[in-house]
């Protein structure tokens, strides 16, 4: 799963990570943290991975997929896509967002 590193303004970064953030989330310390421990860089505005950050996201991604296929088991996309909606209709009725980020 190599790929090239991905390559972020602030801005733009903060804007789409903000609608999945629901505890307000400073993302610039976050982004500052990440560069501390050496795993993004900045350059003339620029966000960047570095190899031990790419790493980094291909093992929380490698962990996330297991995570999802072990919830998923035995559960057909009928089921799940029902589950789906009725957890969407509870979150609604008290007051939450039911919408996912896109």
């Amino acid at each position: 799963m190599a790929t090239a590193p991905a390559h972020w303004k602030r801005a733009a970064l903060t804007e789409k990570l903000t609608a999945y953030d629901d505890q307000d989330t400073d993302f610039d310390a976050v982004y500052d943290d990440l560069a501390a421990r050496g795993w993004l860089t900045e350059a003339y505005g620029v966000l960047t991975l570095t190899e031990q950050g790419q790493a980094g996201r291909v093992r929380a991604h490698d962990r996330n997929a297991k995570v999802h296929a072990r919830m998923r088991e035995g559960v057909d996309d009928a089921a799940y896509a029902a589950t789906i909606d009725g957890l969407r209709r509870m979150v609604a009725n008290l007051g939450g967002s039911g919408d996912l980020p896109g």
